[in-house]
């Protein structure tokens, strides 16, 4: 597919630039526009190659709501969220909604310029594997041709690739592919009745979604084979099962395998790119960091099995307080940190005494008889004048977080809490 056209929706301007200097190997021309609903215009009467489209649009609307517009118009455009924040179970959303890529701001040129380059790549293979379908009578031969596409391509095309697999090789007029995790709302009945075949797709002993298949009469449905529904069955198992392996892969490189959360690595690859863009954009940005009190206890006294329940209880409940801009991570044995983009620090303290509310009002599941814990959460925030690069942020989150503690634990403190220092010789930073 020769890249032609690249619609982007966002309303930072600066990023225009870097987006241009991105996409200028490729000689395509760039449209711009601020709102979803001018996209959708340009989308219908432009149909460009790709659509680059901020999550955070100024009328608030999703970017998923482009998905819908691409498929009743018929098009084979790819879309790329650009985020300002790393939130990974989001964009593993987004990937399996059909989303072909998220990334991150600042956007960089050479990640941009691979995402791009994949769906040139991607579009021609498609193109390539169709053109020799058309060829092609046997049904076995065609399943064998996407079976060798689904080593190639991630995971939102392929379920794209699996819908028009099965409506080529059974004639069919609608297909809707479900993966377990979207399940959640059952398709219209009335869409799938009588003239509908649903196949349920399983990998290894477990459920991945199903294909659900309409066809314009019950008749057209007879006319496909049993043979043909299993060789589909495999075929639809083996693409969601890449699908699913691709956005498992990303979560174990990037969680804490016990409580689910970022770990060390992107915390610090995160905050760092957080404090880069709030010190362009001129944004506040605070940091909030907490460690359970007298955790050693709990470990000594019950033990290590349910030092890990209680630790999985405090992940949970981070996570129920936490906005979906923000990032929350395990960093240590029972401390943590999190990430608050565009919060100020009287902000940061209301969202940290949420914290302790909550904790105080969740019980610890199967431990009901267990003391809960308490925490002590120290805060910073890039509008102090001490803080002054992420190393900062991070030690003078943990200074407060350590007079929280000496002042008698399970309660808040921020770094204006903190004794005046002009003497830097001895700050020794946790993450260097």
């Amino acid at each position: 597919m020769p890249l032609s056209r690249v619609l982007i929706i966002d309303q930072y301007g600066p990023d225009f630039t870097l987006i241009s200097k991105a996409l200028r190997p490729y000689g395509c021309a760039i449209m711009w526009t601020e709102t979803l609903e001018e996209g959708l215009i340009l989308l219908r009467e432009a149909k460009p190659d790709i659509v680059l489209v901020s999550d955070q649009l100024p009328d608030g609307s999703e970017p998923t709501g482009l998905l819908k517009a691409i498929q009743s118009y018929d098009l084979a455009t790819q879309v790329v969220v650009m985020t300002a924040t790393a939130d990974f179970e989001r964009a593993m959303d987004y990937v399996t909604l059909g989303i072909f890529a998220v990334v991150t701001r600042p956007i960089g040129v050479e990640r941009l310029r691979t995402i791009v380059s994949r769906i040139v790549e991607n579009s021609r293979l498609f193109e390539t594997i169709t053109q020799q379908i058309t060829m092609i009578d046997d049904n076995s031969s065609v399943l064998a041709i996407y079976k060798n596409l689904a080593g190639h391509l991630e995971s939102g095309p392929l379920l794209k690739a699996l819908s028009e697999t099965a409506k080529k090789i059974t004639g069919a007029t609608e297909a809707i592919t479900n993966v377990s995790e979207d399940m959640t709302e059952e398709p219209n009945i009335e869409a799938f009745d009588r003239e509908s075949l649903t196949i349920n797709l399983n990998w290894m002993g477990r459920e991945l979604g199903t294909l659900k298949l309409r066809f314009e009469s019950q008749k057209a449905l007879r006319r496909v084979s049993q043979s043909l529904i299993d060789e589909l069955t495999c075929a639809g198992s083996m693409f969601l099962g890449q699908a699913i392996r691709f956005e498992e892969a990303i979560k174990m490189a990037s969680r804490d395998p016990l409580t689910g959360l970022c770990n060390q690595r992107i915390f610090i690859e995160t905050i760092e790119r957080e404090f880069r863009q709030a010190r362009r954009y001129n944004s506040p940005l605070s940091l909030l960091t907490l460690d359970l009190d007298n955790f050693k206890n709990v470990n000594d006294t019950y033990g290590h099995q349910v030092g890990d329940e209680v630790l999985k209880w405090l992940a949970k409940v981070i996570k129920g307080v936490v906005r979906s801009g923000d990032l929350a991570a395990r960093v240590g044995g029972e401390e943590f940190a999190i990430i608050l983009p565009r919060t100020n620090l009287e902000q940061a303290t209301n969202l940290a005494q949420r914290l302790k509310n909550s904790l105080d009002s969740t019980p610890i599941p199967n431990l009901l008889d267990l003391p809960k814990p308490t925490i002590s959460q120290g805060l910073a925030s890039l509008e102090h004048f001490l803080v002054n690069s992420t190393q900062d942020l991070i030690y003078w989150a943990d200074q407060a977080m350590y007079l929280a503690k000496r002042e008698g634990r399970n309660t808040v403190r921020s770094v204006s809490d903190l004794p005046s220092k002009t003497n830097f010789q001895d700050v020794q930073y946790a993450f260097q």
